[in-house]
This record gives C-alpha cells, sequence and structure tokens, in this order.
C-alpha cells in the first residue's frame, strides 16, 4: 500500500470522539466521495486562502479585504448566506489583520512537504504548513497554524480539540527536522492562531513547547498507526476498528491512543 502518514490522518485515526478508524477507512482507503463543502469548509478554506496571499503578496489590509469579497463571490453559496458570511469575513479578518498582521507578512505560507517524500523512522510522511517565520541568522523556526473553531483556554492535553492540535504541530516539527531544507534550524515553538473573534472582539495566539518525552510518543504512535493501516490489521480487531462516539471524550482518546502503542509496542521499521 503506497500511503502517506499527515498530520489530519493521524489525528483522524485517533478520534474517536468525531471519526475514528471506520472513518478514516471510508475516507483514507476506500477513498470515499467527499461530502459537499459546509460553509464553516468553505469559510475556513477561503480565511486561509486570504492569510496565504497577505504573505506572498504582501497585500494591505484593504487589499486583505477585496481578495477576500472577490474570492467569496465564486462561491456557489445562497445570495443570503454571501452576504451573511461576506459580513462575518470583513468584520473578522480586520481584526486579525490588526492584531497578527506583522506575523502574516513575515516568514513564509502553506509550506508544502509532498515533493520531498519524508520519511520519519521508517514511517512515509507528508504535509504541509500554514506559515512559518524563519530567522535564518540565529537558524530558528516558528511554526503556525490557523484555525477559524472558537478559542480553548484549556491546557493542551486536557481538551479533546486541543489535543489533536498538539500532534498536529508536533508531527510539523518532525517535518522540518526531517527537510533537507530546514533540518539545520532549530523549530523552537510552535502557535495555533485563533481567527475567529471571541465575544469581546479577541483573537488569541495559543503557544505549544514541545516536549521530547511527548516527540518520542508521537513517533511510536506514528508507526503503530502506520503499521496497522498498511497490513489492514486494524480491520480485524474489534477493539481498534470503531466509530466515532460523541459521548467519549478526551481519557478515551488518550487509552485508545495507549491501546495503539501496546498492541504494537514490539514493532519496529527503523
Amino acid at each position: 500500500m503506497k500511503w502517506r502518514i499527515s498530520a489530519s490522518s493521524l489525528t483522524s485515526f485517533i478520534d474517536i470522539v468525531y471519526a475514528g478508524p471506520k472513518e478514516f477507512f471510508k475516507n483514507y482507503i476506500l477513498s470515499a466521495p467527499m461530502e459537499s463543502e459546509t460553509e464553516a469548509m468553505v469559510y475556513g478554506n477561503l480565511v486561509h486562502k486570504v492569510f496565504e496571499n497577505v504573505t506572498k503578496n504582501k497585500l494591505s489590509n484593504e487589499q486583505a479585504l477585496q481578495y477576500f469579497v472577490d474570492e467569496l463571490e465564486k462561491a456557489d453559496l445562497t445570495t443570503e448566506v454571501l452576504q451573511k458570511m461576506r459580513e462575518k469575513g470583513v468584520s473578522d479578518i480586520s481584526i486579525v489583520l490588526n492584531t497578527f498582521g506583522n506575523i502574516l507578512r513575515n516568514g513564509k505560507a502553506e509550506i508544502n512537504f509532498a515533493p520531498e517524500k519524508l520519511s520519519i523512522k521508517g514511517v512515509p510522511v507528508t504535509g504541509k504548513i500554514d506559515h512559518l517565520t524563519i530567522d535564518d541568522e540565529e537558524k530558528t523556526i516558528e511554526i503556525y497554524d490557523f484555525k477559524t473553531s472558537g478559542y480553548h483556554k484549556e491546557k493542551w492535553q486536557s481538551h479533546t480539540t486541543l489535543y489533536k492540535y498538539m500532534l498536529q504541530l508536533m508531527f510539523y516539527k518532525l517535518l522540518l527536522n526531517n527537510s533537507s531544507l530546514y533540518k539545520n534550524y532549530k523549530v523552537k515553538r510552535a502557535h495555533i492562531l485563533f481567527v475567529t473573534p471571541d465575544k469581546d472582539g479577541e483573537v488569541y495566539d495559543k503557544v505549544y513547547e514541545f516536549s521530547e518525552d511527548d516527540e518520542k510518543k508521537l513517533i511510536k504512535l506514528m508507526q503503530s498507526i502506520y503499521q496497522s493501516v498498511t497490513t489492514l490489521s486494524f480491520i480485524d480487531d474489534n477493539q481498534i476498528f470503531i466509530s466515532a462516539d460523541k459521548t467519549k471524550n478526551i481519557k478515551d482518546i488518550k487509552r485508545f491512543v495507549d491501546l495503539l502503542l501496546e498492541k504494537y509496542e514490539n514493532f519496529s521499521i527503523m
């Protein structure tokens, strides 16, 4: 099986609250037709495009807002939805640009690692990072990922969504550490920029400081999932091949991760 693990496929597999192995199997193995984009997906993708263009083309705030409006008009949405999304986007993006504009106008956007065909400890990987700020003199990098979901103030390991975001950020660090272009740089820290203002009109930069122990566990988890998927052994395991269950929580996800690590503890593809 020719398959490369990505941050999104990894988090889909372990997210037994909203996705899980059965959903993973449908999307990544069977390649079932994707459902139509929701309004939230259309909006999120467009916001990412705006930020990418701010970075690559150094758009002013006014140019960025006009780009958003022009691109939104191309969306296959009703007039009512377009108007609602236009008002929301212009307001929200204005706040983001005023708060995070300096970050967006420095660094690189949408860094794609697919052409490098990377492998980490024997696991083929791929991925794309929203934004990097790079200090070529100090040889340091900071990772930024944009989220249009609501801000979560909890600790990284105590909330289902934040736990997935944490795994995603660590995965990105591994991509950078193994990239021929960036392997000589130190990845200092990572950020989730929550770019949808809260009721007080605030947007947030949630910082993640990397942990060596967490990184080692992630690599083992990647190996476990890769072994499970490429052998298709997870399909015949009723402890693993389970559906999403919204009654479950972060503790259940962590127990599931531990189960994966336990089942493949003797597996090595280094």
